[in-house]
This record gives structure tokens, sequence and C-alpha cells, in this order.
């Protein structure tokens, strides 16, 4: 591990060095580091996020004892069994619950959102999984949070419901605004859900007794030695203001949140040494400035400890970032 961060420091010496352009950017004889800069205030960026989230949940009213089931704009269910739900002192609930859905189906939108697909796995590792969506969920009668006792559904629309697929959670954070770590909390299972006009949708569903944050995947099957990725952001950049997310090549929602910042060498990294050699995909750079997104992405084929850097960064608006993203 000490010669790999011995190998790091030398390259990024020298990415530091060469980043001095002809025209004496650098004064002669001195490399300034990255955290030697005065850090860009992380405020907007910060505020961002809830921004960003907000606006996307969608609200929908059923009778608490009679239960329903709400739907999305992009297909998200939830399935709520007749009298399941109660107030806090155990009575049960009659009158109008109020249910909000907030749905996560595009790598855009996660990026932008500030979640990724970061997972807890049977070693206590973090890792990324295969997603088919991410979505949260609350439901509140009078403003309060109600007291579930039944099995409500979740269920996740996807054409090719074949595969196996895992149901995960987030129970360390289960409120809209958490950085969320997800964690397996059992098997969710193909299932069919058929709107009031006879539409039938496939899918996959998974079981709770829980309001909060919830995502269907699966681990990374790939066989290949795992390595940790490595990116420079722009300087004045860390992770009190940005972000670096690696998006997969595939055409599941993977995305890695780099979630370790290191001050002394200036670089984003994923933890657990958890990213398969030749994994194809994107190094993303996001921060927010004044209420303008500021992005970079550049492609990168994963090789042993590889290192990415942000060097072309644009400005744009949250709806171009995940246009932009989905587009990759």
């Amino acid at each position: 591990m000490k010669y790999a961060q011995f190998l790091l420091t030398l390259v990024l010496v020298g990415y530091l060095a060469i980043s001095c352009s002809e025209d004496h950017d650098c004064e002669e004889g001195i490399i300034e580091t990255p955290n030697a800069i005065t850090p860009i205030d992380g405020t907007d960026y910060n505020t961002s996020l809830l921004d960003c989230r907000l606006p996307k949940v969608q609200t929908f009213s059923i009778q608490g004892f009679e239960g329903g089931q709400i739907t999305g704009d992009q297909g998200g269910t939830i399935s709520i069994p007749a009298q399941s739900l109660f107030n806090q002192d155990g009575t049960p609930i009659d009158g109008q619950v109020e249910v909000s859905l907030l749905e996560m189906f595009t790598s855009g939108d996660v990026v932008a959102c500030q979640l990724s697909t970061n997972t807890r796995n049977s070693s206590g590792s973090i890792e990324p999984t295969l997603s088919e969506g991410l979505l949260f969920f609350d439901i509140r009668f009078n403003n309060d949070p109600v007291v579930i006792q039944g099995e409500i559904q979740v269920f996740i629309p996807e054409e090719n419901n074949a595969q196996e697929q895992l149901f995960f959670s987030s129970p360390s954070c289960a409120t809209i605004e958490c950085m969320v770590t997800w964690e397996n909390t059992g098997i969710a299972f193909p299932s069919e859900i058929i709107d009031p006009i006879g539409n039938t949708t496939s899918g996959y569903s998974g079981i709770t007794s829980q309001t909060g944050w919830y995502n269907i995947a699966q681990f990374n099957p790939d066989n290949n030695q795992r390595t940790t990725v490595y990116n420079v952001p722009p300087a004045g950049f860390n992770n009190t203001n940005s972000n670096v997310f690696l998006s997969y090549t595939n055409n599941k929602i993977t995305v890695s949140l780099f979630e370790q910042y290191d001050t002394n060498l200036g670089v984003f990294s994923e933890v657990y040494n958890e990213i398969p050699v030749d994994t194809q995909g994107e190094l993303i750079f996001v921060s927010r400035q004044d209420g303008i997104y500021i992005i970079d992405t550049s492609e990168i084929s994963v090789t042993q400890s590889v290192i990415g850097a942000t060097t072309n960064t644009s400005e744009t608006t949250e709806d171009q970032l995940i246009t932009l993203i989905n587009s990759l």
C-alpha cells in the first residue's frame, strides 16, 4: 500500500509540474499543490442536493384505511394494503394520507441529485451495484409520519425481468436529504403491475414495512481483479464543494461516488478497491457555483490505480447536465 501511495505521489507531482504553461503561469522553482489553493465555497453545491431532489417529488392522496396503489410518471409503483397504516399512538388511520414518491431511473438524475449505487457488500466494503432504478417514498397523515403494519410492495419497471435481483434500502439514513449507502434487505422478485385501464408493466418488486430509499440491483459479477480509481479535481475544488463520479458504460445505472478525498495529495478516490480492471466508463466531475453547474466528463478504461484528471470544465444547467450524462 505504501509503495502504491509513493507511485501515486510521483505521478501527481509530475502532473502538477507539467500543468504550468509555457507562459510561466507557475513561479519558477515552485509547485503549488492543490490543497494550497484557497478552497471554493461549497454552500451552493451542497444546496443543490435538495434543489435537485425536491422538485422531482410527486405527491398522491389515498384513503389511509383502504390503502391503494400509486404510480409515478416513470412507472415506479407503491402498493399499500388496506388497514396497514396507523398513527403514532397505534390507532388506525381513517382519512386521506399523502404519499410522496421520487423516481431516480437514469444515471443523469442520480449524478445531478448527488446519489450513487454505492452499496455495502458481504465483506463490509462499498462497491457500485448494477441498478434497475432508485426511488424514495414517504407516507404522512396530517403531516405526521405513519406507522406501517403490513407489507408494502415497491415496484420498479424493467421490461426484461428474468434476471436475479436483490432489494436494497438505506437503513442508516432514510430521509430525502440523505447521502445514501445501500444495504441488501432481501430478494427482489419479477412482477407485473396492472394500471387502472388494464395496461401491464413488467418489472421487479421488493417488500418493506418502512418508508425511505429503495433500490433494485445486483452486485457486479465481473471477476476481473479490482482496483482503486483516482481523479485530480481543478484547483480549489475538494469534497466540500464538488463530487467525482464514475459512471459505468452498460445498460444499468452503475454510478460510483468517490467518497474519499486525500487532502495531502489533492485527489478524489473510491475507497475500498472495488472497481474491476477493464471497466469502461466516464469520470464525471460536478460542482455548482452561483446556480450554475460546473461539469467535466472524460472516458476511462480502468487499469491498476488509474489516475484521471479534470482539465476541461464547462458551465451548464441541471437539465443539460442530466441530458449530457444520459447520452454518454
